[in-house]
């Protein structure tokens, strides 16, 4: 049974990792996820340098509504004022990560909401791809960093995880 994931991100396994145990921490495999997640971004650049959609057409909204600045949320005057936020994140344990495992996370966009977005990433061994050793889920919401609030996935952004999914998501339905 394989499932299709489009982005593949080799992990080295540090020593740091290991538990008393010689185990890798379970902890850490939520890092192993951001890693893999973070690698997923980088390679949407090129379907997102193509559409108009960067930040100054969603500060439409924004200047509309005027919401106040949201002090839980730090972000630099260079900073972007828009991006994403994790709500949550699981992890199912299959077996156990060691030192001398070749892994790799697998990532993959499987739903995309009017704000949200679901991934999802695998844990495998690099020779016998068959081999998983953790499975999990990320929710992940396209937020305002100055109002703190969820902000609608913009459309570049959807085009360009079609693009790598080789799939169109349905459009979220705006009445619920």
């Amino acid at each position: 049974m394989s499932v299709v994931f489009p982005c593949w991100y080799p992990i080295h396994i540090r020593f740091r990792d290991l538990d008393p145990l010689a185990h890798v921490n379970n902890t850490v495999y939520f890092t192993y996820y951001e890693e893999a997640r973070s690698h997923y971004f980088d390679l949407l650049n090129p379907w997102l340098q193509q559409w108009p959609s960067q930040e100054e057409h969603q500060q439409v909204e924004s200047i509309v509504s005027q919401s106040p600045h949201n002090p839980r949320i730090q972000t630099g005057p260079r900073g972007s004022e828009y991006g994403t936020l994790v709500k949550e994140v699981t992890c199912t344990y299959t077996l156990p990560l060691v030192r001398s495992d070749r892994v790799e996370v697998g990532v993959r966009v499987i739903s995309i909401g009017r704000t949200s977005f679901v991934m999802e990433h695998q844990i495998r061994e690099l020779q016998d791809q068959e081999r998983i050793y953790a499975t999990g889920r990320s929710v992940l919401v396209w937020c305002n960093y100055r109002t703190g609030r969820p902000h609608p996935v913009p459309h570049s952004l959807r085009n360009a995880f079609e693009q790598m999914e080789k799939r169109t998501f349905a459009l979220p339905d705006i009445a619920k």
